[in-house]
């Protein structure tokens, strides 16, 4: 599986959005350098779906389920992979920051302006391997394509396609990118469709040995879209730490196994030091500044694990229902 070509099973998928786009409600932009932009910011829910497996190298699958909020009814993701490195820490996780800068005149003065910004997340990370997640990942895919996805509403022009292409070592003329912003049916969908790669995440910042997991299985609530970018960033992580469910199976010898399940305790986002508000609450009180947050917020609400080696399991974490109302703005 290793030698699976992640870019070009995304281009699969990114090729059927595009020969049936008016089904998926998307937006098909050929630039002047060759490169394809999809616009899914106003994509239908099969489109959202196809993000969130494109985000994942084509090796996850996701399907649409239901949740019952004490009550309340909301829309949720069963996420599977059975190559969980791969497709969440070498495609999914949101880790290479894209930026474009221009020199522009202010004041007599010659100035660096951001003109483009955006965390690329799917399989061109895997072509580009600017991260240094990438020293610790065995996997080098050779495909001739590069499939970025950008969770904005600003869509990449023809450098920022360069800059993306040149990284890959691929021609412009097969480089796509995917975009939509948050604040979007597709944005809810595909930020819920990773709550097996944020499961995963949170356990490599853990120190937990993620070469071990064999398959994940995520469960969590698609949020209710919001009025704008910043509530639904909000919203979309609520869903994850607050009634967010993975599930790992894991190979690990029986004399190990009692201190892996002992690691495992630190993975839940409610041992985090910044736990108990509604996201935006607590991003408020630190100022907007993501470094003023504990960054082991971000992570499931439960993990369960089963060792395949021994057939024990352990499930860790809570869900907390009354945060998620108040995120959702239920009544």
């Amino acid at each position: 599986m290793h030698h699976v070509k992640i870019n070009e099973l995304a281009k699969n998928i990114t090729e059927k959005i595009i020969q049936n786009k008016e089904y998926y409600n998307a937006k098909i932009n050929k630039l002047d350098n060759g490169s394809t932009i999809l616009d899914m910011s106003q994509a239908s829910w099969g489109g959202g779906k196809l993000v969130g497996e494109i985000c994942m190298g084509g090796l996850g699958t996701v399907e649409f389920s239901s949740y019952n909020l004490d009550g309340h009814y909301i829309p949720s993701v069963n996420i599977y992979t059975s190559e969980p490195i791969i497709s969440c820490m070498a495609s999914q996780l949101a880790g290479w920051n894209v930026k474009l800068k221009k020199e522009v005149e202010k004041d007599g003065e010659l100035k660096k302006k951001v003109i483009f910004q955006s965390l690329g997340s799917g399989p061109a990370r895997a072509k580009s391997k600017v991260e240094k997640i990438f020293e610790e990942l065995d996997y080098n895919d050779d495909s001739n394509c590069a499939i970025i996805v950008f969770e904005t509403p600003k869509l990449p022009n023809e450098e920022v396609m360069d800059i993306v292409a040149n990284k890959c070592g691929v021609n412009p003329n097969n480089t796509y990118a995917i975009c939509a912003p948050t604040a979007s049916l597709t944005g809810s969908i595909q930020v819920a469709a990773r709550i097996v790669e944020t499961g995963i995440h949170k356990l490599h910042e853990i120190k937990f040995p993620i070469d071990m997991i064999s398959d994940g299985f995520g469960t969590t609530t698609i949020a209710p879209i919001a009025k704008d970018d910043l509530g639904a960033m909000g919203r979309t992580n609520d869903s994850i730490s607050a009634a967010g469910l993975t599930y790992y199976t894991i190979n690990v010898e029986k004399e190990k196994e009692e201190e892996i399940f002992e690691l495992l305790k630190k993975a839940p986002a409610n041992t985090s030091s910044s736990y108990g508000k509604p996201f935006l609450e607590t991003f408020k009180a630190a100022n907007y500044n993501f470094y003023e947050i504990d960054p082991g917020l971000f992570a499931p609400a439960i993990y369960t694990v089963n060792n395949i080696k021994t057939g024990k399991s352990i499930s860790v974490g809570s869900v907390n229902h009354e945060l998620l109302r108040q995120s959702y703005g239920l009544t």
